[in-house]
């Protein structure tokens, strides 16, 4: 009678659980994120090999493209793509080690725009269990990067703006002070450049800026920084040059570059520039750099400009 009983007793608990757990599961189907329960599988020698899926609701499902009773009881290879699968693996493995949530952003599919970033909030449960949750954040990472590149580049011409060549100066120049290397820093403008505004407007004005910067930075190798400081001025920003020779060739490539006139419809323009270069060891500050280099210039437009000069600043001068 008591065994009887007893059985009553489980059946009922059993009962009460699976309706709670139809709950959770009716809840979790609801939601428009996906959730996952991962179940670690030990390899011979005890550490973990893979995670096998014990759990998925309606939406993580959805985004593997398959129903869940497909996907349950599979490892991770065979729910999400070796890419995923290979940085989940660490994540999950992470959590487990940790033996607190971690929150990491990874590759993965969507079935609404195919290969994007989810968001993978993971929960350690006991020693061989992790919940996690994950959402598509495909298009809030591109408006970030849209947003980054905005704040780091000019509307116009799409080179960096004077934020960006200022952080990668101090990345430069703290580089070449430690390895005893060289760069080069060179301030740079069109000669009269007022006078194309003011004789075929703005729009003119504007075309001859983009195209010129073009030049500008297809005359340079690669590895070149170009940026549009304001109006018509820009810099170039080498990391690494051999020595003041090398830097007179790469600025006679741009000069050389300039002897073409710029056409546009109808009208043809025949323009100079003027530049101001400094080769440096990082042995000055940015800012002091960026003085020498702009009183080079101007120094360069006193002497008739459409020329250059330079400067080079050492220990040894």
């Amino acid at each position: 009678m008591a065994d009887s009983a007893m059985g009553l007793d489980n059946a009922e608990v059993a009962k009460s659980l699976q309706a709670q757990l139809d709950v959770i599961g009716a809840a979790l189907n609801a939601s428009d994120d996906g959730f996952a329960i991962w179940k670690s599988i030990a390899a011979p020698d005890g550490s973990i090999d893979d995670f096998e899926l014990v759990l998925i609701n309606t939406a993580g499902a959805a985004k593997a493209l398959r129903p869940q009773n497909e996907l349950v009881g599979k490892p991770l290879a065979e729910v999400v793509d070796a890419v995923s699968a290979k940085d989940l693996k660490a994540l999950f493995k992470r959590t487990l080690h940790e033996g607190h949530a971690v929150r990491d952003v990874v590759p993965g599919f969507s079935e609404e725009r195919g290969h994007g970033l989810f968001e993978n909030t993971v929960v350690p449960f006991g020693s061989n269990l992790v919940f996690t949750t994950y959402r598509d954040v495909s298009e809030a990472e591109q408006e970030h990067s849209r947003l980054l590149w905005m704040s780091e580049h000019d509307f116009l011409t799409g080179m960096p703006n004077r934020s960006k060549l200022q952080d990668s100066m101090n990345e430069c120049v703290s580089s070449v002070s430690q390895n005893g290397s060289l760069m080069a820093f060179v301030f740079i403008d069109i000669d009269h450049f007022k006078n194309v505004n003011d004789s075929y407007g703005h729009d003119v004005g504007d075309f001859l800026l983009v195209n010129f910067v073009k030049r500008v930075r297809n005359s340079l190798p690669e590895r070149a920084l170009v940026a549009r400081i304001a109006g018509d001025e820009f810099a170039i920003l080498l990391e690494q040059v051999k020595n003041e020779s090398q830097l007179r060739e790469l600025m006679d490539e741009v000069f050389a570059a300039m002897q073409r006139p710029f056409v546009h419809g109808e009208i043809e323009m025949a323009i100079t520039c003027s530049a101001g270069c400094v080769v440096s060891d990082g042995s000055e500050q940015v800012d002091e750099i960026m003085r020498i280099a702009d009183k080079a210039m101007y120094a360069a437009k006193h002497q008739g400009r459409a020329r250059y000069t330079v400067e080079t600043v050492t220990k040894a001068t």
